[in-house]
This record gives C-alpha cells, sequence and structure tokens, in this order.
C-alpha cells in the first residue's frame, strides 16, 4: 500500500520547486511556505469542493504538512492547532442527501509563521446556508 502522506512524502516535498514532484497536497503547502519565508508575501489556500469530496481531510493533511516541515520547535503550539480542526468540524454538521455529516460552516484557519515556523493560529467558522 502507498503512504502517501506519511513521512515519505513529507520528505520527497520539502523545500522542492511546485514542478519537480506529481501534483500532490504537500506540494501546495510547500509552495506556499516557500514563498512566505523567502518572499515575506501573505499566502491564501482555498479549499472548496462538493458534500464528501475531502476538504477537511485536506486542510488536516495541509497543517500537518506544514507543522512537520517546520519541526517540533513549538509542539507545544502546533498540537493545539492540529486538534481544532476537528473540534470546528464537529459543530453545525447535519445529515443530508450526499453523506450523514455534512457542514453547514465554511472554516477558515489562519496561521502565523516566523522563520518557516508556526507559532500561532486563529479560526473562524461561517454559516453557509440555513437549517431547514
Amino acid at each position: 500500500m502507498f503512504d502517501l502522506y506519511g513521512t515519505e512524502s513529507v520528505l520527497q516535498y520539502r523545500g522542492k520547486d511546485i514542478i519537480c514532484n506529481p501534483p500532490h497536497l504537500f506540494a501546495l503547502a510547500n509552495a506556499a511556505c516557500t514563498k512566505l519565508k523567502d518572499f515575506k508575501e501573505n499566502q491564501c489556500i482555498l479549499i472548496s469542493g462538493e458534500s464528501g469530496s475531502g476538504k477537511t481531510e485536506a486542510t488536516k493533511l495541509m497543517l500537518r504538512y506544514m507543522a512537520a516541515i517546520g519541526g517540533m520547535q513549538n509542539h507545544h503550539i502546533t498540537q493545539p492547532i492540529l486538534e481544532a480542526s476537528p473540534l470546528l468540524e464537529s459543530f453545525g454538521n447535519a445529515k443530508t442527501m450526499h453523506n450523514d455529516n455534512s457542514s453547514r460552516f465554511g472554516k477558515y484557519v489562519e496561521l502565523y509563521l516566523e522563520n518557516g515556523v508556526i507559532n500561532g493560529a486563529s479560526t473562524s467558522q461561517y454559516l453557509l446556508e440555513k437549517s431547514r
């Protein structure tokens, strides 16, 4: 079985230009971190899709990647950030035609990095549609 999101994949994409490897969530996360660190340009990654398409999982994997490439210097900061995403997901979920656990909220996660290391974050949720 392929380990598409494990340590080996982190190492494959870490510090590499986005075109050096096959398309992957880690390539996007790495490109954003590189631009932020090297060019001091704020970055935004928008994850969208249909119900059940894996938006929450993609967010979780990108956050884990960013925490991994930053090292464990701020583990006491990165661990709560990684644990917050599933907690936010639990608010506002409802059963729909597409799946049993569909979110009614958009989630916004803002990471604060210093020298490529996560040193803080803020999160918000926004109501997307009225409950029926």
